[in-house]
């Protein structure tokens, strides 16, 4: 049996969306809902197998891609909580693999890729708020969150055989920065950064 161990240290995610809250900045309390869309990029993704009794190791380079998040919360006033479902896609840009054992050991090995990689993460946040200025129209934030994430991406060739990839839910965490704009008493807009990260 084939095994391949996939290492994901951070996914930024930059994204631009709608926030709509039941009232204008710390004013009121209640529950909204929330979404986003915007750029995915992942730092790195190393991979390991075993084929035909000798191991190998690489890692996996990725085109900066989408992603979306959706969720609903409750604010109770400087502090809100809230439960998010995201997805990210990245396609598979390149590959590498050497020999990772005995005297051929950093030799370097034919493998090919393509397709691409899901991130979907279903975690529950946590956000303080800070507003700004004395109409409090801006809100600063920063916040995290703990959740589970599935990784799932598509097989690689290696030594001309294929490989069966990952597809499997982690233990994920993540932390956000981000600054809103109060268009009226029910809408807000946003801007933020995620930086996640998993536990394998």
């Amino acid at each position: 049996i084939l095994k391949v161990t996939i290492a994901f240290t951070t996914l930024p995610i930059t994204i631009l969306g709608t926030s709509y809250e039941t009232a204008k900045a710390e004013d009121s309390k209640g529950l909204y809902i929330t979404g986003n869309y915007g750029s995915s990029a992942i730092n790195k993704a190393d991979w390991k197998a075993t084929i035909s009794n000798i191991d190998y190791k690489g890692n996996l380079q990725f085109k900066d891609g989408s992603g979306w998040e959706s969720g609903m919360g409750y604010d109770f006033g400087t502090l809100r909580t809230e439960c998010t479902y995201a997805q990210s896609i990245n396609d598979i840009k390149s590959i590498t693999a050497q020999v990772n054992e005995g005297a051929y050991k950093g030799t370097s090995a034919s493998a090919t890729a393509s397709g691409d990689l899901k991130i979907t993460n279903i975690f529950i946040n946590s956000y303080l708020d800070f507003p700004i200025g004395k109409d409090k129209k801006f809100t600063s934030y920063i916040g995290g969150g703990i959740g589970g994430s599935k990784i799932d991406i598509d097989n690689i060739m290696v030594v001309k055989e294929e490989i069966q990839a990952a597809s499997t839910w982690l233990f994920g965490y993540q932390g956000k920065f981000g600054l809103s704009y109060s268009i009226s008493k029910n809408l807000n807009i946003f801007g933020e950064g995620i930086s996640s990260k998993f536990s394998d």
